[in-house]
């Protein structure tokens, strides 16, 4: 009785092994994507230098990150580019006199994950990050926050697939 009890158990245990649920813990969706190049965005918005700094932060966040080696574009097996299609500083609260409480920045990327051998197009999303500050707070420092948002979204994209 207790062999035939081991068997049941096994076989249980057999089926959800070979059943097809898998779980990896690699960290990349692409495992014939082993180096990334990042090509300098281009800046469609009147804010001079926002394209450049989230061209570095990226280019930053993939060397110091795990998942992929960052290499020159013309050799890297990924390779992603785009462009800085937005960048807005607006009102994001009023007290009850409809004065400012503080302002949101928000910055949008439109974006291309392409494999380079063959061109084959991986991803193409638009991408956001944000940041508030208070009407007399670091507008400066809240922009560096919203392009390191987005950077971080585009990061975890490029891990997740």
């Amino acid at each position: 009785m207790i062999t035939k009890r081991y068997l049941y158990i096994s076989m249980f245990f057999a089926l959800l092994v070979f059943s097809g649920c898998w779980y990896s813990f690699t960290d990349k969706p692409y495992p014939q994507i082993k180096s990334v190049g990042v090509i300098p965005f281009e800046n469609q918005t009147p804010e001079y230098d926002v394209a450049s700094i989230a061209t570095d932060y990226l280019t930053r966040k993939i060397s110091s990150g795990s998942a992929y080696k960052l290499s020159s574009p013309d050799v890297a097996d990924g390779v992603i580019s785009g462009k800085i299609i937005s960048y807005t500083r607006k009102v994001n609260t009023y007290d009850e006199s409809e004065n400012p409480i503080d302002y949101i920045i928000k910055v949008k990327a439109s974006l291309t994950f392409v494999q380079r051998v063959d061109n084959k197009k991986l991803w193409e999303t638009t991408f956001e990050g944000y940041a508030t500050f208070p009407v007399d707070g670091d507008e400066l420092g809240a922009k560096n926050d919203a392009i390191k948002l987005l950077v971080e979204n585009i990061y975890n994209k490029l891990k997740g697939g």
